[in-house]
């Protein structure tokens, strides 16, 4: 997994606000064993940071590498966050390598969080996994949560020079879930619920998830809503696995759209409700859902109940919608549609290839008998 967080610095963004769009930020954290400037890189530092805020960034630039130059981390580092996100100066990812092992060098412990991202990044010219490892776990080791967090996630993974750890993943996940990270809550609650990893625990699966839950995180109000459905771990409680249906729907998880509205559309365990059944359903297929994206399609070109009309123009839109996601069925019911379609023939054949390339059984019959 390759995540991409950040840490700019507070103070020079200030500066740049009025100019340059925010990646986002984080407070910026030192370790006790920090550099003490001079007071000439003070100075300089000070003065860099006085013109940017004037967004007379290049003159602003010149007084901060002055600053680093002279042994000020937090110069270096600011530095290197300007070069990485491109804020007042041209994107420069060797520049902002520079400059956050100068910081390093120099004791600024949120250098070795960015710049171990830099190691992992997806779009840097770096590919160093074991080294972003390295210097991520100087910051996990301090206590920073966020670290923990990126850490477990960079042990999960794996390139062509290290292997994945997942023992020590775990590890650093408990660590941030049990200081209150919310995704680590979820993503050890995961592994509880698939026994990956660890042994299977739907209880602790279910501690973990309530934990992320009360933090908003919609997987979590998925998932519980799923225990309950299916008495997984616990009584089965239809009525509490609606609520959390809902509100994980509410806070935007296409999954529990889409659960909800076929409830909805049918009435299981809840009064049958054609409108917002569609409603629930439009959102988790417009976020990208191709399943939602399929069920659409067949709904209005089936028709379904006297409730919702067949329309084929909408049918073909979200058959098409799904097929480019790969969806098979979705390919096959397009081709379908097409074939009755002038001047339509050709892309029919080419959805039918597609279907036919999953393994799609009716799509190698109809491709056969074409």
């Amino acid at each position: 997994m390759k995540i991409r967080s950040i840490r700019l610095a507070q103070a020079v963004l200030l500066g740049l606000m009025t100019s340059f769009p925010i990646v986002s930020s984080a407070e910026t954290a030192v370790s006790a064993g920090i550099v003490q400037p001079s007071q000439a890189a003070q100075q300089h530092f000070n003065k860099g940071r006085a013109l940017i805020k004037q967004n007379q960034v290049a003159q602003g630039i010149i007084s901060l590498d002055n600053a680093a130059a002279q042994g000020h981390p937090q110069a270096a580092y600011e530095l290197a966050a300007l070069y990485e996100a491109g804020l007042g100066v041209q994107k420069n990812y060797n520049r902002a390598k520079h400059y956050y092992e100068v910081a390093i060098q120099q004791g600024h412990r949120d250098a070795h969080f960015n710049l171990a991202l830099l190691f992992n990044g997806e779009q840097a010219p770096f590919d160093d996994l074991k080294r972003a490892r390295e210097l991520m776990n100087v910051v996990a080791k301090q206590g920073d949560i966020e670290a923990q967090f990126v850490l477990a996630n960079m042990l999960n993974a794996s390139s062509a020079q290290v292997s994945s750890q997942p023992a020590q993943a775990v590890q650093w996940l408990g660590r941030a879930a049990n200081r209150g990270h919310e995704k680590a809550q979820f993503q050890l609650g995961m592994h509880y619920l698939r026994g990956q990893n660890v042994a299977r625990d739907t209880n602790a699966a279910y501690h973990w998830f309530t934990q992320a839950a009360k933090k908003n995180v919609a997987g979590a109000h998925f998932n519980l809503a799923l225990m309950h459905e299916r008495g997984d771990g616990i009584p089965a409680n239809l009525q509490t696995a609606i609520r959390w249906y809902t509100t994980a729907a509410d806070l935007g998880n296409a999954n529990a759209q889409q659960n909800l509205g076929i409830k909805y559309l049918i009435g299981e365990h809840v009064a049958a409700n054609t409108n917002k059944a569609m409603s629930l359903i439009n959102s988790a297929a417009a976020s990208g859902l191709k399943n939602s994206q399929l069920l659409l399609g067949q709904l209005y070109q089936s028709g379904f109940d006297g409730k919702v009309r067949v329309d084929l123009a909408k049918a073909e839109t979200w058959y098409l919608r799904a097929a480019k996601q790969g969806q098979p069925d979705a390919q096959y019911q397009l081709a379908l549609i097409l074939l009755e379609k002038q001047n339509s023939k050709g892309d029919a054949k080419f959805w039918i290839q597609q279907a036919v390339a999953a393994g799609h059984q009716d799509a190698m019959k109809l491709q056969a008998n074409l």
